[in-house]
């Protein structure tokens, strides 16, 4: 049921109001986004499991934006948190959106150690008719074992009214343990009103224990 689930978002086709894109927020414009994994396959641990997370953008100024990212990794045993900064690396009349994000952040590892981290982003961004595409990557630097870990998120999306949108993501990257790690993630969002969104969908990983969930996420902008 839930590869048929998968399949089934995938041939709907696929935009939204993507955080961590490569378009700012408006100056003075708040936009979070707050969720997580549920009904986990039996045995799905790594890399899908029910990993909650809050994000939180705040347009400071028509070319910079800031904010919060909040989640959990590695079967929850690992929080983590950045604060970071955005901007613009292009013409904003440019056909190719791109933006550079700096962060610094802190980690709780599963052995109770802790750590400080650094981030570096580049976010790519191509309008598409009645949708879009993007590609999110960053590199990580942990202090403790001196190690850069990449991570890289490619997404198509597609409105088909006011109403309804779906997207599809593709999830890339180094985990804790130095693994690598792939996941697939279709899905549709419902826009309530100009507030609120409701995206409900599915993950599956590629690699791991090759798990599966479905997920659950509100978007509130103000």
């Amino acid at each position: 049921m839930k590869i048929l689930l998968i399949w089934v978002s995938c041939l709907m086709g696929l935009q939204s109001a993507a955080h961590a894109g490569p378009w700012p927020r408006e100056e003075g414009h708040t936009f979070i986004a707050a969720g997580g994994n549920f009904l986990l396959s039996d045995g799905a641990e790594l890399p899908v499991h029910y990993d909650p997370t809050l994000y939180v953008e705040y347009g400071l100024r028509p070319d910079l934006t800031v904010g919060l990212d909040f989640y959990s990794a590695d079967k929850g045993r690992i929080y983590s948190a950045f604060s970071f900064a955005a901007i613009p690396a292009n013409s904003p009349d440019a056909d190719l959106k791109s933006m550079l994000s700096f962060g610094i952040g802190y980690r709780r590892n599963a052995d109770d150690s802790e750590e400080l981290l650094t981030r570096i982003g580049l976010s790519l961004g191509q309008s598409t008719p009645n949708g879009w595409l993007a590609f999110d990557g960053n590199i990580t630097y942990d202090a403790i074992d001196q190690a850069f870990r990449p991570k890289a998120d490619f997404t198509w999306g597609r409105s088909w009214s006011d109403r309804w949108t779906t997207t599809l993501q593709v999830q890339t990257g180094q985990g804790f343990s130095d693994d690598h790690y792939a996941k697939v993630s279709p899905t549709l969002i419902y826009t309530i009103n100009e507030r609120y969104r409701v995206n409900l969908g599915s993950v599956h990983a590629l690699t791991g224990d090759r798990g599966s969930a479905l997920k659950i996420e509100t978007w509130l902008q103000f």
